[in-house]
């Protein structure tokens, strides 16, 4: 059961007792100012700690911790705008992560689970057996999509072998995907080998949907919508659409990689669905400036946090 350390504030209080943070199981530790804040610490050595950067002493109280414990982290939270020499304060107190209030018990939550390292919503993890020809192999998988698989193969594959597939999700039960090897490459003892999809079953395409383009799950009034992988001209968000009812929330940590076209795509998109409205969490500051040169794309927003 991970320790939080945080500070005696009415909406992070209000934030981890909802229903995102219960999975967590997190022991807190509630601090009524800077003085217990330190006792807590030295007693108790939680995992993470967030402070109200409000307080005139957060900052002290964050560069004392990350001195004594390095690898302590450290959340700071801002309920106002901060100036420049606060700014350098942030910087200097070297905590992991500063986020504006207010804010959502989802996006804390994100925070909360990237700082401790755990799994956040959409993030399970899934494994992959590989057959070829009809023979299990040692395969590291990679570049998996909707339309194919590329795998580095111990032992030597020809074009044209079979490919059987078995994925399981976190918690769910297994798949099998047929298909063939496309191409091989001998490297290093290994080969590298592409793998074309036969034609997929619905669940079978369903998973490799949550598995390498997007998710969604219901989290209260709103739908969340993590997407995953590259998003270039060649994506296509049809068998989105339909799920995009109500107030939406689009998680952007895990995309990997968007050019122009894709930006332009996903903004046609948008303007196609009949959201109520949406979110967008972790988008990058590139995702931002292409989407503003889009024509109809109109939007106002907020940065919430700062981190690498």
């Amino acid at each position: 059961m991970p320790k939080v350390l945080l500070s005696n504030n009415s909406e992070l209080l209000r934030h981890f007792s909802a229903q995102p943070f219960k999975r967590l199981e997190l022991q807190l530790l509630v601090a009524a100012n800077s003085g217990e804040a330190r006792a807590l610490f030295a007693k108790e050595e939680p995992a993470l700690v967030v402070l109200d950067a409000d307080d005139a002493d957060s900052f002290d109280v964050a560069k004392e911790i990350k001195a004594k414990s390095p690898g302590t982290r450290m959340v700071l939270v801002a309920g106002k705008r901060l100036s420049g020499d606060q700014m350098r304060q942030v910087s200097a107190c070297g905590c992991d992560e500063l986020l504006i209030a207010p804010m959502t018990a989802d996006e804390l939550h994100d925070v909360v689970a990237i700082q401790l390292g755990e799994p956040r919503p959409g993030t399970e993890a899934f494994a992959i057996g590989v057959e070829i020809s009809g023979k299990k192999v040692d395969a590291t998988v990679s570049n998996l999509s909707l339309d194919g698989v590329r795998l580095v193969v111990s032992e030597p594959v020809a074009e044209g072998q079979s490919a059987l597939l078995t994925v399981t999700p976190q918690g769910e039960g297994p798949i099998t995907i047929k298909g063939t090897c496309v191409w091989a490459q001998p490297r290093d003892g290994r080969t590298v080998v592409g793998v074309a999809f036969d034609r997929l079953e619905t669940a079978a395409r369903a998973v490799l949907a949550k598995l390498t383009q997007w998710q969604v799950r219901k989290d209260g009034e709103r739908t969340r919508v993590v997407l995953r992988g590259d998003f270039t001209e060649a994506t296509r968000f049809d068998e989105l659409l339909p799920q995009m009812v109500g107030r939406i929330t689009f998680d952007m940590a895990q995309v990997t990689y968007m050019n122009s076209l894709g930006v332009r795509a996903w903004c046609e998109f948008l303007r196609t669905a009949r959201i109520q409205g949406y979110e967008f969490h972790a988008c990058s500051v590139p995702f931002i400036l292409q989407a503003s040169m889009v024509r109809d794309v109109i939007g106002r927003g907020t940065v919430t946090s700062f981190f690498a």
